[in-house]
């Protein structure tokens, strides 16, 4: 048996999935990443080095659901991304380092190895309102225009996962 994977050149709905990160603090309670709609808009890029394997780097964006963006106005919608973590406020710094390792699930699927781990980033533009004669910022005159949250990683096992990992991607099995 064979698995065929292609690209199909259309975007649906099903290529927004759950993406998750599961990881641990140094004194093991429990930290989960969760973007609930996100998909991967990277290319498909494999390089093929003599004595080195190859790692597919998937950058999943959070997306924002249209029906609640389109009619939500300033201060009236979440971002699209979640950290819970299973800590209490009276716990010590040494036990709130976030250790690097952990496990990402796409659409609720592990996706095995990583090599070079994973990275969470929330990219914000702030806005100023300024009035004259302001010497900086001003309390209550600061407006978050936008935010986009990503979840890389460096998936060492990808193949199997390809449909779930880039958008318009069918695979198929074949005998």
């Amino acid at each position: 048996m064979a698995i065929t994977i292609k690209g199909t050149g259309i975007v649906t709905t099903a290529d927004f999935k759950s993406v998750v990160w599961t990881g641990k603090t140094k004194n093991g309670k429990a930290v989960t990443i969760t973007l609930p709609n996100a998909i991967n808009m990277s290319n498909i890029d494999l390089s093929f080095v003599e004595k080195d394997d190859t790692v597919a780097q998937l950058v999943f964006s959070a997306a924002y659901d249209n029906a609640d963006h389109m009619v939500s106005t300033a201060g009236d919608y979440e971002e699209p991304w979640t950290i819970t973590y299973a800590g209490a406020a009276a716990d010590t710094a040494s036990g709130t380092i976030l250790l690097g390792a952990g496990v990402v699930s796409i659409g609720g699927v592990d996706v095995a190895l990583t090599r070079g781990g994973s990275q969470f980033t929330v990219e914000r533009e702030f806005r100023e309102i300024n009035a004259d004669g302001d010497r900086g910022v001003v309390k209550d005159r600061v407006v978050m225009d936008a935010s986009r949250a990503t979840l890389t990683l460096n998936a060492l096992t990808f193949l199997t996962h390809m449909a779930d990992s880039f958008p318009a991607i069918s695979a198929t099995a074949t005998t």
